[in-house]
């Protein structure tokens, strides 16, 4: 089981528009609501810029994302009163962070549905602030390893096969240290990175995908 740290300090200039950008996403309760599962986009400044919490989950018969990079989170359980607190359980349980080491609640991103599956899937973030030096997947049956992942890294993707549900098909992806990032995970990542750079705010798909959410929870 690999072991992610987190070490050094932020670079306070540089880190500070992207956490006041983190800060303008809506604490909405009703959207995620309309939701099966919830990830999360967890958010550190590293060397190069900023960084998300990935896991590579572990090869499962059965699972439709064995083998996967993905972001923590999963379907909500019963016992959940909201999508937030499902984003949280399942980050304490895939990788042993509690929530104390999110600055604040997490956030909502967008509401997506997620191919082929067709789970909708509220999107949260937050920033990253520690608390424990290193940690890992607290489910080796879930997650075979953890790893921070570069937003500076989902440049430069090829095409490459990939098996899914119809095969094996050649889709866009993305390498990173022997990670294959592609899929869902991709397609998030690089709108969460333009919202980030992005002089107005906004985001290329969520304010549709929030619009409709938030009329069908009024």
């Amino acid at each position: 089981m690999a072991v992610v740290t987190a070490t050094g300090t932020e670079p306070t200039d540089k880190a500070a528009p992207l956490w006041d950008r983190l800060a303008t996403l809506p604490d909405d309760p009703l959207v995620p609501e309309k939701a099966d599962a919830a990830v999360l986009i967890l958010v550190k400044f590293g060397d190069e810029g900023p960084e998300v919490l990935a896991e590579q989950r572990a090869e499962r018969p059965g699972d439709p994302w064995s083998g996967h990079v993905g972001l923590p989170g999963g379907r909500k359980d019963p016992k959940d009163r909201s999508l937030a607190e499902t984003v949280l359980r399942e980050l304490h349980e895939e990788v042993a962070l509690p929530p104390s080491a999110l600055a604040g609640p997490p956030r909502l991103f967008d509401v997506r549905r997620a191919r082929p599956s067709g789970l909708r899937v509220a999107v949260f973030a937050g920033r990253f602030v520690g608390g424990v030096e290193a940690f890992h997947g607290a489910d080796p049956e879930e997650v075979a390893e953890t790893f921070w992942f570069p937003l500076r890294a989902l440049t430069g993707g090829v095409p490459r096969p990939r098996p899914t549900m119809f095969g094996e098909i050649n889709v866009d992806t993305v390498n990173f240290d022997g990670h294959v990032v592609w899929g869902f995970t991709l397609r998030l990542l690089r709108d969460f990175e333009t919202w980030l750079k992005s002089p107005d705010g906004a985001v290329p798909h969520p304010p549709t995908a929030l619009r409709r959410w938030r009329s069908q929870a009024i």
